[in-house]
């Protein structure tokens, strides 16, 4: 028997030779969640313009020190400024113009008066305090100044960060794209779901699951379909999928059995490396390059392919979408006993519940890697470190596999 090879010293390997990529222009309605690949800054200053943050009128404040209640000020009315358009007035002293939320303040003015602190009377605008200068207006550049960084490079593009790019006048952005994943998967006894199985058959599901996974780790899932176990059937999949694809994943078809597809079809080539790794579930993996692009070989059961995905997979799919390829744990105290592990990690999936700002992981389910209710019903897989017993009360660390 093969000796096991470590997780650690596994994605080392896989890792090794994956890289970012190439940077492309996405228009900025479909840059959500993208890798910023260059740093943006503003073309103008934000706003662009000064301009009032209420609806009032835009004065000199000079105008306004000696207004009070019993001696109240009354001020020429000289205009009015549209949304949208420039402020065609001055305001010279013992006037006032009409402004906006937004709108632009018009030369001369330094100061705005909200409606509702004033009144008008025969045709004046009567004021009854003072209105200090910069009261209620907005300066050009208050938010950014033009040159300044608006978005660093690296960022992955949020809601506020769209808006703010347009504002700034940008329409698309150079962005590292998000990985195009074709997910193929194996094995004589599947059926599509919604086809009823017949006798030794099952319905198949990695593909979805794997789907999912793909998204959430900022890829693009192809399913390039389910394939019987037949080696030509999985390379035939696999050359019809590559011109759309940026990386393969496999599941099914890796392990030492007589007719696992996969490694029968890599069987004369080096191009692809099978490997029993230290990790329960998902010992049996396969890595390497198909046509030039990186392959993945997991196995069939859906959470040893989950595992494989999680501690394999994910990492390399956040370096070509430039992303940080760190596994993220969220320390947590066991609220049930996980077992001991012996010549490996072992993963377990468990629930998250809080308890003040403590983490609480409760065991999900049975524990067999062919069942996925467990993981349906599960937030995270609970990591027990080789030759180790997690009993209850006994800090861990959890991989997570839902959001929220």
């Amino acid at each position: 028997m093969r000796p096991l090879v470590t997780a650690d010293e596994y994605r080392k390997r896989v890792l090794r030779g994956i890289v970012a990529l190439k940077p492309q222009r996405i228009p900025l309605d479909a840059a959500y969640g993208y890798i910023l690949a260059a740093e943006l800054s503003a073309t103008r200053d934000l706003p662009p313009f000064p301009s009032s943050a209420m609806d009032g009128f835009a004065v000199q404040s000079a105008d306004t020190g000696l207004a009070s209640a019993e001696a109240p000020v009354v001020l020429e009315l000289a205009g009015e400024v549209r949304m949208g358009r420039p402020a065609l007035f001055e305001v010279a002293r013992g006037k006032a113009v009409a402004v906006p939320t937004g709108g632009m303040l018009p030369a001369g003015a330094d100061t705005v008066i909200p409606v509702e602190l004033c009144g008008l009377a025969e045709g004046g605008l009567v004021v009854t305090g003072p209105s200090p200068p910069g009261h209620n207006v907005r300066p050009a550049g208050e938010d950014l100044r033009q040159g300044e960084v608006l978005v660093p490079a690296g960022r992955r593009l949020e809601a506020a960060d769209l808006g703010a790019l347009a504002a700034a006048g940008y329409s698309n952005v150079e962005a590292t794209p998000r990985p195009r994943v074709a997910i193929v998967s194996t094995g004589d006894e599947l059926v599509d779901p919604g086809t009823e199985p017949a006798s030794g058959q099952i319905c198949e599901s990695n593909s979805f699951l794997l789907q999912g996974l793909v998204r959430r780790a900022g890829g693009e899932p192809l399913r390039a379909g389910r394939v019987p176990d037949d080696p030509a059937a999985v390379l035939e999949a696999l050359t019809t999928a590559a011109p759309s694809a940026d990386v393969f994943v496999c599941s099914g078809g890796v392990s030492v059995g007589r007719d696992d597809p996969v490694k029968r079809a890599f069987a004369s080539s080096d191009a692809v490396s099978f490997l029993q790794v230290a990790v329960q579930p998902g010992r049996p993996q396969a890595f390497g390059t198909w046509l030039g692009k990186p392959f993945f070989g997991l196995p069939g059961n859906p959470m040893a392919a989950l595992v494989a995905f999680e501690l394999f997979v994910r990492p390399a799919l956040c370096i070509m979408a430039g992303r940080d390829p760190q596994t993220q744990y969220v320390p947590a105290t066991l609220q049930g006993n996980l077992g001991a592990s012996a010549d490996c990690v072992r993963y377990v999936p468990v629930r998250l519940a809080c308890r003040g700002s403590e983490a609480l992981a409760y065991p999900s389910g049975r524990r067999r890697s062919n069942q996925l209710a467990a993981l349906a019903q599960a937030d995270g897989l609970a990591e027990i470190p080789q030759a180790t017993n997690l009993e209850p009360g006994s800090r861990c660390r959890v991989i997570r596999i839902r959001d929220g």
